[in-house]
């Protein structure tokens, strides 16, 4: 399945941080670090499992949700909620959309992730796609570990994200889990 007009024609990516609506500092630096970290490196990751379960459609479409279960976390954080129990993201997410990350309603992500198609179907590279879109619309450079490059681009970035975490008063210890997954 490719991404269509339907699915995401007109769909703002970011679109509460691009018109700029947004939380407190600390809070905000704590989340968009956060989002950052999901989307490059637990994202990348879940692509790459993609990728490589070609040869397996029901593989591609648990990690499709596991993928969707991660936007709803994104998407939570970047507005200022708490993230959920892992049994409740999928019902969450189809039942209210999600509204930081991108504005997609339960039906459009329905369609998106291939979940109105029987079981094994395979929606995987529709989602590739969207989440390629996501990472090029994240307002800010997002490290890319799948690339030969990506461990200094990592280290670089928390880095700076525990220098932002200074520059607004916040404590950087919750950078702490990423640099060991680092």
């Amino acid at each position: 399945m490719e991404l269509s007009p339907q699915i995401i024609g007109g769909v703002r990516l970011f679109g509460a941080a691009r018109s700029g609506r947004g939380l407190p500092a600390e809070q905000a630096v704590r989340a968009w670090t956060t989002a950052a970290w999901l989307l490059a490196v637990e994202g990348r990751a879940y692509l790459e499992d993609l990728a490589g379960g070609s040869e397996q459609p029901e593989l591609r479409q648990v990690v499709g949700l596991r993928l969707l279960e991660l936007l709803l976390d994104v998407d939570l954080l970047l507005g200022g909620h708490t993230a959920m129990a892992d049994g409740h993201q999928l019902a969450m997410a189809l039942e209210y959309g999600l509204h930081e990350v991108a504005e997609l309603d339960g039906d459009r992500l329905l369609r998106l992730f291939a979940l109105d198609e029987e079981f094994g179907a395979d929606g995987g590279g529709a989602v590739a796609e969207f989440w390629e879109l996501l990472c090029a619309a994240f307002p800010g450079e997002l490290p890319n570990p799948l690339l030969a490059s990506g461990q200094r681009e990592i280290l670089q970035a928390l880095r700076d994200w525990s220098r932002l975490c200074t520059a607004v008063g916040t404590d950087a210890g919750f950078l702490e889990p990423f640099l060991k997954d680092a």
